[in-house]
């Protein structure tokens, strides 16, 4: 439950601090993941930090995704499912670089495609 919140948090903070004008993706990223670090080893120790701060910039790649192709519900569920998968495929990935960004895009691409299909769908069911 707590990687589905920080996921979210992650994301979600990104996403709406990206769209400042002075805050580009990569900024708002690092800056609320340095931010979620130091609260996180200050309150709960330095293992957990580690732990919650690395789903934490996960979602934060999620929540780097163009306001074009995701709304902010979106950006809500990819990082939902950016939760999920990471605690699914990072066991195995251990080690490997990369991997948060991995499952970042194919949280990103599944609700991008099931946005897209469900558009097509209700077109096609308007106009038979």
């Amino acid at each position: 439950m707590l990687v589905l919140l920080f996921a979210i948090l992650g994301g979600g903070i990104t996403y709406k601090l990206s769209i400042l004008p002075w805050m580009n993706a990569i900024r708002a990223s690092s800056t609320c993941t340095l931010i979620c670090y130091l609260l996180l080893a200050y309150t709960a120790g330095t293992e957990t930090a580690h732990t919650y701060t690395s789903i934490f910039f996960g979602g934060s790649f999620v929540g780097m995704t163009s306001s074009h192709r995701l709304s902010s519900k979106g950006v809500v569920a990819a990082a939902c499912l950016f939760g999920v998968i990471s605690s699914l495929l990072l066991p195995f990935l251990e080690g490997v670089g990369g991997a948060l960004g991995v499952c970042a895009f194919i949280s990103v691409s599944a609700v991008h495609l099931a946005k897209m299909a469900a558009t097509r769908l209700s077109i096609k069911m308007r106009n038979p």
